[in-house]
């Protein structure tokens, strides 16, 4: 795949170039928010918030972009509010949404259904950091539903007046001999000491922010979901590994 890639087929093992008009839209910005300090934050999982059956959500949105946003929801057993009206209910300013890149350990084409092993990963394990999760998507075979369900679910939460921020991990990737970065110039994009990656990650190897191409792309791919995606804010994992002129 593409590093740049900005849709993508099942389980992102190729890329698909997406026409704008193809694309949907994410509706309106919503205004600067202009104190921080007022902030109130919730942070949620897209597939956790609405795979429990007993969500109310309906069948079709359980666990995907659009269940996020489903209206008029109550969970089955005690009938509480559950969807974008229990977000709603929180008296909350901000929605922090954990990766919702398309990362790569859940088989998209497999069993989904709540309770299965291997369906559900917070996704800290990146593949396509341009491409939206293609296991929250209704229709994870087709490019254009990610793109276009994930745009319809930020714009439904600013419709409720919710802004959202993303989770976004730089700091390393899933696979290192099988992602694009390795593939498009071998070593480059990763940091090594004495021959081997440096794992300060944890999981193995860490991205070199203070390459110049790597610098690049990670500020390229924040502006991209600021400008296309509309959103709000970004919450870093591990910032520390990334230098400090990148993130100026």
């Amino acid at each position: 795949a593409d590093p740049y890639a900005k849709a993508a087929v099942v389980n992102g093992e190729r890329s698909v170039v997406l026409a704008d008009k193809d694309a949907g839209n994410a509706g309106k910005r919503m205004p600067k928010f202009t104190n921080p300090s007022d902030a109130t934050i919730a942070e949620m999982d897209v597939r956790d918030f609405s795979i429990n059956p007993n969500s109310g959500i309906s069948d079709a949105h359980r666990g995907k972009y659009l269940g996020v946003i489903e209206e008029g929801t109550k969970t089955k057993d005690k009938q509480n509010v559950s969807g974008l009206d229990y977000l709603k209910s929180l008296g909350i300013t901000h929605v922090q949404i954990m990766p919702m890149y398309d990362f790569g350990s859940v088989n998209e084409t497999g069993d989904l259904s709540y309770g299965k092993q291997g369906a559900q990963n917070w996704g800290y394990d990146p593949e396509n950091y341009n491409v939206p999760e293609g296991s929250y998507s209704t229709d994870p075979a087709n490019p254009t539903a990610r793109v276009k369900e994930a745009k319809q679910m930020i714009a439904g939460l600013h419709n409720a007046g919710l802004r959202v921020i993303m989770d976004v991990v730089y700091n390393h990737v899933y696979d290192v001999q099988k992602h694009s970065f390795n593939k498009t110039v071998p070593g480059y994009y990763f940091r090594y000491k004495d021959g081997a990656l440096n794992g300060n990650s944890g999981c193995g190897n860490d991205t070199a922010s203070e390459r110049q191409m790597m610098r690049k792309y990670i500020v390229d791919s924040v502006k991209y979901w600021a400008t296309h995606y509309n959103l709000d804010g970004f919450r870093f994992d591990l910032m520390g590994l990334i230098d400090l002129r990148t993130m100026q």
